[in-house]
């Protein structure tokens, strides 16, 4: 692997059937001075070098990976437990990303601040442009590995940053052969790949050097980088998941409402974190939509994500799979009817649907399931449901099914999420929208040209007294006092 410092050597083993895929040497903490040196010595020349060169050569790496699609889908697929349609369509996605930010690192250019408007700044020019932040560290998460290396290590990249990939601890595999083609098209130093325990991400992260951290994960992750970070005040760019609510009025097409949540929900094995997490329902129309998403999942068979028509496979590990069990019970516990499902098979956990989940069950507010769990909450009116809705810190996205849109739309904007669905599922993602979330859903926003500006900030430079001096001239009425 590229630029990757040695140390324990770890396993990584395939979560479907448990075999051997390869193996990963971990960071060690004292080695991460070394890394940080490495960055730290490459940063000037790249963040020198003209866009367009920078450019060029990101599009080189894209061109190579772009001839080895097929071949990492099925390596992601594998290592993931992703089904094969989805981490083709990733790992495609991950390179239009690479490209397209290639191209807006190209174009970024600055403004004129308009200093001319002000007495005594007539003959200023005032340049504004946005400069890389320096050496950003990368950390990525398992469910989306590929894509979110290039969300944020293109876009850092192509704008003069250099980057400290720390791979995801479960299935670093295909996210290390990516970066190593992008290494493979870029100078020494300007992007690294570490695979790094707890302690050693800690140390990576705080370390003196580094400028700021881009991290997907959890949100116990992120509040232990930004505990660690606090005394250096570097910028912390975070996304750390979400309980998204969907609410359902009594006039939304419930097959739609079943098609986008399934759709939605059962993306990466209910491993998304802006999938639909709760399904709040008014009272008249509950036990149908219960009944049909029962009829829905119940042909849905978790099993090898490279089998022909897979639609679920498995959880990233048993361990999840064991979490997400709890936390059923959990809420059964609390009052809920489990209508559907039962206990996992090692990494394999079967769709499953909650009826009937009282209100005050963790589940409706900030315990996050991460996995393909499907908890109906009852509501009487509009009111309730928004009071429901909004009463979690994990707001990352929401969606509002109704007939009545202009009902629909005055929800969504009393919905306070980093994003609002109306009438599909709210693990919607292009990216071109301002992606991020509210108060514990994360810090900051993804997306084309949105990571960028997360990752450069504004530097002005004033040319005083440049401009020739010039005078507005009187009229001669005014001067002479004259009428027209």
């Amino acid at each position: 692997m590229s630029a990757m410092v040695a140390g324990d050597v770890r396993q990584v083993r395939a979560p479907a059937d448990g075999e051997l895929l390869g193996e990963v040497a971990a960071l060690a903490v004292q080695a991460v001075p070394e890394v940080v040196f490495t960055a730290r010595r490459a940063l000037p020349d790249w963040a020198a070098a003209a866009p367009h060169a920078r450019a060029d050569l990101l599009l080189a790496a894209a061109d190579e990976l772009a001839g080895m699609v097929e071949e990492l889908a099925v390596r992601h697929a594998r290592e993931s437990g992703k089904i094969a349609p989805q981490a083709l369509h990733e790992v495609r996605g991950a390179v239009a990303l690479l490209r397209r930010n290639a191209e807006l690192g190209r174009m970024a250019a600055g403004e004129l601040a308009p200093t001319g408007s002000l007495p005594g700044g007539e003959r200023d020019i005032t340049l504004v442009e946005r400069v890389p932040l320096g050496v950003v560290v990368a950390v990525i998460p398992f469910n989306f590995p590929v894509e979110l290396t290039m969300e944020k290590a293109a876009a850092a990249l192509a704008v003069g940053n250099v980057v400290v990939v720390k791979l995801p601890p479960q299935n670093p595999l295909t996210t290390a052969a990516v970066l190593d083609v992008l290494a493979r098209h870029l100078p020494s130093g300007v992007v690294q790949q570490v695979y790094a325990d707890v302690p050693a991400s800690a140390a990576l992260c705080s370390a003196p050097g580094v400028d700021a951290v881009s991290l997907t994960g959890s949100v116990a992750a992120g509040q232990a980088v930004a505990a660690a970070a606090a005394p250096l005040l570097r910028p912390l760019h975070f996304e750390l998941g979400g309980n998204g609510a969907a609410i359902v009025r009594a006039d939304a097409d419930l097959e739609h409402v079943v098609s986008e949540s399934l759709r939605g929900r059962l993306l990466m094995n209910g491993q998304a974190c802006a999938a639909t997490k709760r399904l709040i329902v008014h009272r008249s129309v509950a036990a149908e939509l219960t009944e049909r998403l029962v009829a829905a999942l119940a042909p849905v068979t978790p099993t090898d994500p490279l089998a022909e028509g897979a639609l679920l496979g498995p959880l990233i590990d048993a361990a999840s799979a064991a979490r997400v069990e709890t936390q059923v019970q959990w809420a059964v516990d609390a009052g809920a009817r489990r209508v559907l499902g039962r206990a996992p098979d090692g990494a394999f956990f079967a769709p499953t649907v909650l009826a009937d989940v009282p209100h005050q069950a963790a589940v409706l507010h900030d315990d996050e399931i991460f996995g393909p769990v499907f908890p109906v909450a009852v509501v009487d009116d509009d009111e309730q449901a928004l009071a429901l809705a909004n009463d979690t810190r994990l707001r990352l996205t929401a969606a509002v099914f109704s007939a009545d849109l202009p009902t629909a739309l005055a929800m969504a904007g009393r919905l306070d999420f980093g994003g609002v669905v109306v009438n599909g599922t709210n693990n919607y993602r292009p990216p071109i929208v301002p992606f991020g979330g509210v108060d514990l859903a994360g810090a900051g926003r993804e997306g084309l040209g949105w990571t960028l500006s997360e990752l450069t900030r504004t530097k002005f430079i004033a040319l005083r007294g440049v401009r020739p001096a010039g005078t507005v001239p009187v009229p001669a009425t005014l001067s002479t006092g004259g009428t027209p």
